[in-house]
């Protein structure tokens, strides 16, 4: 069942810069390289983030997130954020999406 990962952050005063680079470079040097990627997409609106993947499936989106290259982007976002991210997985439920059935 295909999924997606939304990580919904802000940025410390002065970070924004650093912290769009991060997600971009993570986003284009290993989530667009990972087995089972089917969109990813980080967008910004002052100093908040959001950054969007979708998986085929749960186990793809798990072999991406035990990578260490994946662990050491975590680790670095704490000094760059205000409080802790929140990172969500959904589920897409119906058959296509957006759609007809």
């Amino acid at each position: 069942m295909a999924v997606f990962r939304i990580l919904e952050a802000t940025a410390r005063p002065g970070a924004i810069g650093r912290l769009s680079e991060l997600l971009v470079q993570q986003e284009q040097d290993v989530v667009a390289n990972a087995p089972g990627i089917v969109f990813a997409q980080s967008l910004r609106s002052g100093d908040s983030v959001l950054a969007v993947s979708s998986w085929r499936s749960v186990d793809d989106m798990q072999r991406y997130l035990d990578q260490p290259v994946t662990s050491a982007f975590y680790q670095a976002l704490p000094e760059l954020l205000m409080g802790v991210p929140s990172v969500r997985t959904f589920e897409v439920i119906g058959a296509n999406g957006w759609g007809p059935s």
